[in-house]
């Protein structure tokens, strides 16, 4: 620009702040609201205040706006949420569109004329309270015909995002894209979320444009989706070194998703050097912030050898995290720390409590786990009827694992009345596929459980089952091979499948073991009666 012009501006700059500053002191309002503005531009809010005030008292929307932010903010007046609502509310009703936008912002962080207590501090943590839909709908309702590219932002947000009941995704999109067409970086980055759904090159490349202008402009959920596009490999090749410069430039912008990919990254040297402590620290910082997978995955990299040096202490504290925020596979794995005893006391009762947290999110491991408690009665009869329904259910569906420990419920009273009839029944369905099953059938034919006693056919079940490597069977049909029990003795058969079963550190085949071989020398003359079986 020639020098001339710029001088020529400059003045015209001073001369207008000088007028300001002249109406401002006789008084007028629109005037004292101008000089107001020019002071808080400069950082000068203390100055700045009383003259939105006055201007303010004297009736001005625009101040009860100014106002409104100053309150909340503390812009040159300590802060005082309450009163930074009021003033809002008053500016908003007026028609300040920036007001009621600001408003409608703040109900879907959780801040609103209903839920006052501590609004300050929810302001400063990126919003812990429940977002207000209802109230921010009415007022980006407001906000967004007036042209307003943030109003129709929220307002896109919240039709695509909100409760089912005030949702229409259709109308949600044109605003997005008349916010985005306007140039507002949140619109951009709710139009491509929108044209990603459309699943089309021509919409992920158009998507990926509008994400860079969003990155651009510091949004940091834009720079998370361009290193999920990169990662993926949406619309081009997989690029992990752009993915995981993304991910750290969101990251640094305080978005936990990306705090998370980064973090994972930087563990497993995917686009980027390894680096477990940094990625360690990333997944912190997001865990901290209330990502779930962030809190569990540095819970499980503190339950485990590599790559950090093991703490249970500090894994029992991250997966409690995890799991109170909802993480299925963090509260399984601090249920099973308390059955260890690793890093927290050893509490079977507090492990169950953990464990049912995740069975009531689907978590199957979690179920199993809760189920061999059951199986063992360490917990509750309410716990036990419920996994003996939870059992029953999985067998009628046809899993041979349920219809067995079906079968383990009836046979030993857990859950329900003992049936040894229908226990064996069920273990020979399960049989075909299971050597467990296998050698419940012999034991039960043994012992003439559910059926008359039948020694060969018990035997029989042992040996299938021992073919199959179950250290149980292997010492039962040992027992039986020794002492010639539903078929003709075969001592050195027998030595073999209680020498296999001890390799296991199976006790009956150790005690087996022991008496056979100090029974050695007498073995010719009389034989010797072992029982081994468990």
């Amino acid at each position: 620009m020639p020098a001339p012009r710029l001088a020529r501006q400059e003045a015209v700059f001073r001369l207008d702040h000088l007028r300001c500053r002249f109406l401002a002191a006789l008084g007028r309002p629109s005037a004292q609201l101008a000089r107001a503005g020019q002071l808080a531009a400069q950082g000068a809010h203390r100055a700045a205040f009383p003259l939105f005030a006055k201007a303010a008292k004297a009736g001005l929307p625009a101040a009860w706006l100014e106002l409104g932010r100053a309150y909340l903010f503390g812009h040159g007046v300590p802060s005082c949420p309450t009163e930074a609502l009021c003033w809002l509310t008053r500016a908003a009703a007026a028609g300040e569109v920036a007001a009621q936008s600001l408003l409608a912002s703040l109900a879907l962080q959780g801040i609103s004329q209903t839920t006052q207590a501590g609004l300050f501090a929810a302001v400063r943590s990126d919003g812990d309270g429940a977002a207000n839909f209802h109230q921010a709908l009415r007022w980006a309702q407001r906000a967004a015909p007036g042209g307003s590219p943030e109003a129709q932002a929220l307002l896109g947000f919240i039709l695509t995002a909100g409760p089912a009941e005030v949702r229409d995704p259709e109308q949600g999109e044109v605003l997005y894209r008349q916010s985005s067409e306007a140039g507002n970086a949140q619109g951009q980055l709710g139009w491509a979320l929108a044209l990603l759904r459309r699943n089309t090159a021509e919409a992920a490349s158009e998507a990926r444009g509008l994400l860079q202008a969003a990155a651009a402009a510091g949004v940091p959920t834009a720079h998370h989706m361009l290193g999920v596009i990169a990662e993926s490999g949406i619309g081009g090749p997989q690029d992990f070194a752009a993915a995981a410069a993304h991910y750290r430039a969101g990251a640094e912008l305080g978005q936990r998703s990306a705090q998370l990919r980064y973090g994972m990254a930087l563990l497993a040297g995917r686009g980027v050097q390894q680096d477990a402590f940094n990625g360690e620290s990333w997944l912190r910082r997001a865990g901290l912030a209330g990502e779930a997978q962030a809190a569990a995955m540095v819970g499980d990299l503190y339950a485990r050898d590599a790559p950090l040096p093991p703490n249970y202490i500090e894994a029992a504290i991250w997966f409690r995290r995890a799991a109170e925020a909802g993480h299925a596979g963090a509260a399984r794995a601090l249920g099973r720390l308390h059955l260890r005893g690793a890093g927290v006391v050893a509490d079977t009762e507090e492990a169950a409590q953990w464990l049912r947290h995740a069975v009531a999110q689907g978590d199957w491991d979690a179920r199993a786990d809760l189920a061999r408690l059951a199986l063992a009665r360490q917990i509750p009869e309410a716990d036990r009827q419920s996994t003996f329904a939870w059992f029953q259910r999985q067998a009628e569906a046809g899993d041979p694992a349920a219809a067995f420990n079906l079968g383990i419920c009836l046979a030993e009273g857990v859950g329900t009345e003992r049936d040894d009839t229908r226990a064996l029944t069920l273990f020979r369905l399960a049989a075909e596929c299971m050597p467990a099953a296998q050698y419940w059938c012999g034991r039960m034919l043994a012992e003439g459980r559910g059926s008359a006693p039948d020694q060969p056919a018990a035997r029989a079940w042992f040996l299938r089952a021992a073919e199959q490597r179950n250290a149980d069977a292997e010492v039962a049909a040992g027992e039986m091979l020794i002492n010639g029990r539903g078929g003709p003795p075969d001592p050195d058969m027998a030595m073999a499948l209680f020498t296999r079963a001890a390799a296991t550190g199976h006790p009956g085949a150790l005690f087996a073991l022991k008496v056979l071989r100090r029974a050695e020398p007498d073995a010719a003359s009389g034989g010797q009666c072992v029982a081994a079986g468990p």
